[in-house]
């Protein structure tokens, strides 16, 4: 698996995190800005955590740190832009 299949793979999977964790507009005027991090930071976790599935999923391992993190930095960018376009002020 190369690192595009893994983009799309991740991309596809994190729009479906996405998609299954909307909730009604009129929710998000209740939510405080303590609230909208809290739950970013648990989205960036599970985006984490589903990243670490595909790699396991398709036998890829990294020997150390620095594969990872050049990983994700390569990954990030469109990671975000699926974040930012799906999340609701």
């Amino acid at each position: 698996m190369n690192i595009e299949q893994i983009k799309i793979d991740l991309a596809i999977r994190v729009q479906k995190i996405m998609a299954s964790r909307k909730r009604p507009s009129t929710d998000n005027y209740l939510r405080t800005w303590k609230d909208k991090v809290a739950d970013t930071e648990c989205l960036v976790q599970k985006v984490y955590e589903t990243l670490y599935e595909i790699l396991q999923h398709n036998g890829i391992e990294l020997c150390n740190n620095k594969e990872l993190d050049s990983l994700i930095s390569i990954l990030e960018p469109d990671v975000n832009d699926i974040i930012i376009k799906n999340i609701e002020d």
